[in-house]
């Protein structure tokens, strides 16, 4: 491990995080702390690193300070420094753990700096957390504790943890920015069309990643080989937290904590992946049951899938444990940590390279909201992100039918030409540099899919009087309609062979948002809207249980349409949403990317990845089983195909053994078998 490096992350894969937001009002907290016994613990895990408190929620630091408040209970001890004399002489690298913007101790002591509701109320009155705002004389402060931790620690990394805005805020600082800046008070109605809505939005993004960068600026000057990084685990989350590209740069890595399924944590993972500076960037999780549930553990099982998910989007795994408060902590943690990856450590020295996709997903972090919750009172906001819901929905499609792909946002849209398909499913908002940029790539012979208010709305509020891609999608906005209304999205013709099982007759059915538009003149029209029988009221209608397809319209659903040396489908409806439409998203996924590199023919609880490692001649490719109810069924009789294109193959290994894999090849096309597929299957193919 390279310590007082700042490339220690770059080969730390096992990583550990032990919680202590433990106050001080009883005097036996913290009481039993034992420094030795805690790196013992990290030795028995495996952990090649940990993120050790400094300071935490509760506002209290674990180390002897002349800017705030120690903890009582270690009675002028520097916990801090014990623990990281120790880890690194276990060759373990230490992350300094600070909490912003959730301080119990400095709203408690300055009441002034908190955050304050449209109510004129404290932000989080009553509960257990003290929220301070970021526009405060509070960041002063944050800069000061930054300070005195680089100039009496050394350690490998700085962890600023809790970089966003836990709610809105309409305190005195914050107020008196947004005059100078925008002008007039700030808006007190969620409207995304109100372009002063949207500018208190982006002003949000901006001082947060402001502060972020007192905090960031404050390390990289005083300790220029200590990595930085901030809370990552927002970047997919809603609105209201304010995280966007503008925080990034506070990073040298992204590191974020997780908590749902399997398809959450495969499309986080792409996302930061994209968005992270340096890499790898890491993903983490609780190691119990929920963050709540203080002595619940997650399976074997289920910690094991998910580190062996982390591995194959070549990840790093971070497990959370929260200590007692009296400072001990529980073995049986360490220990399961600890064989989990014993049993994964051969397969970390595999990983690298850049990942291989032929499809991407475009991510906008401008469009987390959903615009049928406009109108709403901020005292009553809705949270609701249509953008990341159906964007999730996209990744769930794609890994059903294993087809690898990746998440691009703005700051990668460099990167298109190495993918052949981008989808677009439901931006909220563009700019005109987005829309240039993928209409340019389009025209150049990409291939894009599109969906829903797609380009519909630029990034400042305003709608505009048609979708800005609507060359390339060959359709026109006749009226747009965000709320959800029932209707059958009903075959063509032309589209007859992409709706399988549906028909004209038989159309799918759609219970949510789609846009009424206009077909453009070359655009070919794949699916029309059929109307259900209308219910005037509960005493009329024409099924009880269901309202069946009554009326066909010539209003386009679905349509197809050249631009340039490229290709764009559109849908009005988000069918990437519905239940029984899957096979019909994926056959316009098929439909605009004749070919695929790589494809696989298995369940759909396995995801196949891919990576081009060309420094050492060869791809590496996983494929992770990761059922809902685990312990896994192994599955056998896994296909995998691949199109090299003039690359000669080698051979074909399974990893970390190195044995040998048959496979065949005709026409271009090479197929092995991946046999048996418990949980993590690896493989090297090998060119010359």
């Amino acid at each position: 491990m390279l310590l007082n490096d700042s490339r220690w992350f770059e080969t730390a894969y096992r990583r550990a995080v032990i919680d202590m937001h433990i106050p001080d009002w009883d005097e036996q907290f913290l009481s039993q702390f034992d420094a030795d016994n805690y790196v013992e613990m990290l030795v028995k895990a495996r952990a090649q690193s940990v993120v050790c408190y400094g300071h935490s929620h509760v506002g209290l630091f674990n180390y002897p300070t002349k800017v705030g408040q120690q903890h009582r209970g270690l009675k002028g001890r520097n916990l801090l420094g014990e623990v990281i004399q120790r880890c690194h002489a276990r060759d373990i690298a230490v992350v300094i753990y600070t909490s912003l913007i959730f301080d119990r101790w400095a709203a408690d002591n300055h009441s002034d700096w908190r955050m304050i509701t449209q109510a004129g109320k404290f932000q989080g009155e009553g509960s257990r957390h003290g929220l301070v705002c970021p526009n405060s004389p509070y960041r002063e402060y944050v800069r000061a504790f930054a300070t005195e931790i680089c100039e009496n620690f050394d350690f490998e990394g700085m962890r600023f943890d809790m970089t966003f805005w836990p709610a809105l805020c309409y305190c005195d600082y914050c107020q008196q920015r947004f005059a100078d800046e925008v002008g007039g008070e700030i808006p007190r109605e969620i409207d995304w069309f109100d372009p002063r809505w949207v500018a208190f939005q982006r002003r949000r993004e901006a001082w947060l990643a402001e502060f972020a960068a007192v905090a960031t600026n404050t390390v990289r000057k005083l300790k220029p080989q200590a990595t930085v990084e901030h809370q990552s685990s927002t970047y997919p989350l809603n609105w209201q937290f304010g995280v966007a590209t503008p925080l990034v740069p506070q990073n040298d890595f992204l590191q974020g904590d997780f908590y749902g399924d399997s398809l959450q944590g495969s499309f986080v993972r792409k996302l930061l992946e994209d968005l992270t500076p340096r890499r790898p960037f890491a993903y983490e999780t609780s190691f119990s049951v929920e963050l709540r549930d203080h002595t619940g553990k997650k399976s074997e099982a289920l910690l094991e899938a998910k580190a062996c998910a982390a591995i194959a989007d070549a990840a790093a795994f971070v497990f959370i444990d929260g200590i007692d408060p009296i400072g001990t902590l529980n073995p049986g943690v360490y220990e399961r940590m600890g064989r989990i990856f014993d049993r994964l450590k051969p397969y970390y020295g595999e990983l690298g390279g850049r990942r291989v996709a032929d499809v991407a997903i475009y991510y906008s972090l401008e469009s987390k909201f959903d615009f049928a919750a406009n109108g709403r009172p901020v005292a009553q906001p809705d949270l609701s992100d249509a953008h990341t819901t159906s964007s999730m929905q996209v990744a769930r499609r794609l890994i059903e039918a294993h087809l690898p792909f990746r998440v691009i946002t703005r700051e990668s849209l460099a990167d298109l030409d190495e993918v052949r398909l981008l989808i677009l499913s439901n931006v909220n908002m563009m700019d005109e540099n987005e829309v240039a940029c993928i209409r340019q790539w389009v025209k150049a012979g990409g291939s894009l899919l599109a969906t829903g208010g797609t380009s519909l709305v630029d990034t400042q509020g305003k709608r505009r009087s048609d979708f800005m891609l609507a060359d390339v999608f060959g359709a026109s906005i006749a009226e747009p309609n965000w709320q959800s209304w029932q209707h059958y999205v009903a075959p063509t013709t032309d589209g007859a062979q992409l709706f399988h099982d549906f028909s004209a007759k038989y159309p799918p059915f759609v219970d949510g948002p789609g846009m009424h538009v206009r077909a453009l003149p070359g655009a070919q029209v794949l699916a029309t809207t059929t109307l259900p029988w209308p219910a005037s009221d509960d005493t009329r209608f024409s099924s009880i249980h269901s309202d069946p397809p009554w009326k066909a319209t010539d209003r386009p659903e679905i349509l197809s349409n050249r631009y340039g040396s490229g290709r764009a489908v559109y849908s009005s409806s988000l069918i990437e949403n519905v239940a029984g439409m899957e096979d019909v998203f994926i056959s316009l996924v098929r439909l605009l990317v004749k070919q695929f590199r790589f494809r696989a023919d298995a369940p759909g609880a396995v995801e196949m990845t891919v990576f081009s490692q060309p420094d050492r001649h060869r791809y590496l490719l996983s494929l992770v089983n990761f059922q809902k109810d685990l312990p896994n069924i192994p599955v056998d009789g896994i296909t995998i195909q691949m199109q090299l294109g003039r690359e000669a193959l080698r051979r074909i290994v399974r990893l970390p053994d190195g044995d040998a894999v048959d496979y065949s090849e005709q026409e271009g096309t090479v197929s092995f078998p991946a046999g048996r597929v418990e949980t993590l299957a690896m493989f090297a193919v090998e060119t010359m």
